[in-house]
């Protein structure tokens, strides 16, 4: 399933699997997984948000992961006068003091690419020289930023689901005069911060958490069953269990970016979005797994409640429109998952 957070897991499994001919020793063990590569003297400047194409090393790196996840783009840097560079780092300067402190510090590169494969963008994990998670970098795909703000949220979410009726999925994350393509970029990059928190404070599983750091967090079990926090590898065939599944037992086949590999259509979609209002996701990517709960809680509430940014989706035919979801801060529902929010928000602050 097409992701956002790839090979994230600091500890290697018992086995070497091969995938299309590609160890995952040889993704895990590759120099741009390292804090080493990113430390070198002169290449990449150190407490400051390093933006730019990706680099020979990270492309090479790319080619093996887009192989082992059987994806056939190989992604190639994009020019060093590339419009869409400084429209990211336009969007980079405008998140919150916190979360430019988290980029600051553990986040090492935003690499921009094209043909990537796979969605937007993802985050992967950069190990210390201990091992343990010193933060990560970020990959993002300029052909699929090239849209505004609401028309690529609506792309997005429209993404879990086969096309083919009369219906679309609308989203707003943005008001008319502020509907343009840096704030796209600025909703997609606070997305992948949310998986570098998540990885450096050891929220869930998939982040790389412990099980002494998911049970101190709170986060996990706010919304999620299984794994519970001591088995914290989700071994192969797993599937993850949400405290909302009997509601919509289908949920384990949510698949963003599946369009019409999708197990859903639009004739879904108010029935899911009735059982979406029902739990304490903050939106439906969200229950997609426990490290994309987080990624999006962390998104969405920066957005929502810090920023006092709109968030709306509607389903569209023509002139008729219907409310499918909103913003859960307020509700009793996320009361839980807010509190929680704002707590590891200031903890992120608070990062060296």
């Amino acid at each position: 399933m097409p992701g956002c957070i790839r090979n994230a897991w600091p500890d290697e499994p018992a086995d070497d699997p091969v995938r299309n001919g590609i160890r995952l020793s040889q993704l895990q063990t590759h120099p741009v997984r390292s804090i080493g590569y990113w430390q070198q003297p002169g290449q990449f400047k150190p407490r400051k948000i390093n933006i730019g194409p990706a680099p020979a090393e990270l492309i090479e790196f790319m080619h093996l992961d887009n192989a082992f996840q059987g994806y056939s783009q190989r992604p190639v840097p994009v020019s060093n006068d590339s419009e869409i560079l400084h429209d990211v780092e336009t969007a980079m300067a405008s998140l919150p003091r916190a979360v430019r402190r988290l980029a600051e510090r553990r986040l090492f590169y935003i690499a921009l690419v094209r043909d990537l494969g796979g969605g937007t963008g993802y985050m992967d994990l950069v190990a210390g020289a201990d091992g343990s998670v010193a933060g990560g970098f970020i990959v993002l795909d300029e052909g699929a930023l090239d849209r505004t703000a609401n028309a690529w949220a609506s792309w997005r979410e429209g993404s879990a689901f086969k096309p083919g009726t009369d219906w679309s999925i609308e989203v707003r994350i943005e008001a008319p005069e502020d509907d343009n393509r840096v704030n796209a970029i600025r909703y997609i990059l606070l997305h992948e911060l949310g998986h570098v928190a998540d990885a450096v404070l050891g929220v869930t599983q998939i982040g790389g958490g412990t099980p002494r750091s998911i049970i101190d967090n709170g986060f996990y079990e706010l919304s999620w069953t299984y794994p519970p926090p001591s088995q914290t590898i989700v071994l192969p065939g797993d599937t993850m269990r949400s405290r909302f599944d009997e509601g919509w037992p289908d949920r384990e086949n949510l698949a963003f970016y599946s369009f019409d590999a999708s197990r859903f259509d639009l004739d879904d979609v108010l029935p899911i979005y009735g059982w979406l209002r029902e739990t304490n996701f903050p939106t439906l990517y969200a229950a997609s797994s426990s490290a994309d709960d987080f990624a999006e809680s962390f998104v969405n509430y920066v957005h929502v409640v810090l920023d006092g940014r709109p968030f709306e989706i509607r389903l569209q035919k023509g002139e008729q429109s219907e409310f499918l979801f909103g913003s859960c801060w307020d509700s009793p529902i996320c009361a839980g998952k807010r509190a929680t929010m704002k707590r590891l928000i200031q903890r992120v602050e608070t990062l060296h």
